[in-house]
């Protein structure tokens, strides 16, 4: 899983109970309370992760919500993680959240199932690319982007057809998940492929996907699709251990204008005030460290 994912020269890194360096996830968390104010002077209500010692559970981090948790409705569906070291994540770091959501007697919050018997997944797997096979469902909420009531997902190293398919079997009556032809032999999580940022507009990731393969799906027929026009720069420090520099793309939309991008992305910036939004600054470098920008590192369990 780390050699279909990672750069070369971060494997040494992923090796079991070694945590991150103690001074990115300190800039991490001065980055996430930052971008918590922002939210919350936009009126938005923020809940934080429960703090959790990540290495005493052998897990990974409690950073990136949109990974564990797919919201379609009134539904809020728990991710079937491949990797072993997240499958208790949703519990530890969202558990007291999702039981306040829970109170509300119209929110269903439907549990990932757990493995049973002996692992199978990384065995071969000789029907495609991944490194996971399809031996059991498992799928990363990640790997999905709603747009409307049209749920667009992807294959991946962490999402493979079963899981597809139990999203599709599990979302409510009235939506509709499709699967998006995408060129990424690395692929995990599509936020960082296409940017919905309005009704009738999109960004999109040409070295991934092209605006032939997205016009195929009904729901983006009519709809304005913008390649971005450059190639992100790859940063030297803080070390991107598991993201690419098309993290750029990694932003969250709040209202269908205003979006919350990396401060040091200004030509993007400027390139998104000219499709009419209004970027806000936040610097978020160190989080990407971890593993995601703003749109991994939130995950809207109510939106009008």
């Amino acid at each position: 899983m780390t050699e279909a994912t990672l750069p070369e020269r971060h494997w040494p890194n992923f090796r079991a109970n070694n945590p991150f360096p103690k001074e990115i996830l300190q800039e991490a968390e001065v980055e996430l309370d930052q971008f918590s104010a922002i939210l919350q002077r936009e009126g938005i209500e923020v809940h934080r992760a429960d703090v959790v010692d990540w290495l005493s559970h052998g897990g990974y981090t409690g950073a990136m919500p949109r990974d564990g948790l797919l919201v379609v409705g009134n539904h809020v569906i728990e991710s079937i993680f491949s990797w072993p070291c997240r499958r208790n994540e949703v519990d530890l770091a969202y558990g007291g959240i999702l039981s306040q959501l829970e109170q509300d007697t119209s929110v269903k919050v439907i549990k990932a199932p757990k493995p049973t018997g002996r692992e199978t997944l990384l065995d071969d797997n000789p029907l495609g690319p991944w490194a996971i096979n399809n031996s059991r469902a498992v799928f990363d909420a990640a790997d999905f982007m709603r747009l409307g009531r049209t749920i667009l997902g992807q294959l991946s190293h962490v999402t493979n057809m079963k899981g597809f398919e139990y999203v599709q079997a599990t979302v409510p009556e009235g939506y509709v998940v499709e699967l998006v032809d995408v060129d990424d032999e690395h692929a995990m999580h599509i936020d960082a492929t296409i940017l919905p940022l309005r009704p009738g507009l999109l960004v999109y990731n040409p070295q991934r996907v092209t605006e032939v393969s997205l016009r195929k799906h009904q729901v983006l027929k009519d709809w304005e699709l913008c390649p971005l026009p450059f190639v992100p720069m790859p940063r030297e420090y803080p070390p991107s251990f598991m993201v690419s520099p098309w993290i750029t793309l990694n932003v969250l939309v709040l209202d269908g204008r205003k979006v919350v991008v990396e401060e040091s992305d200004e030509d993007f910036a400027e390139w998104l005030r000219e499709l009419g939004m209004e970027p806000i600054p936040c610097p978020f470098k160190h989080v990407h460290s971890i593993g995601g920008s703003f749109h991994c590192a939130t995950v809207d369990l109510k939106r009008d």
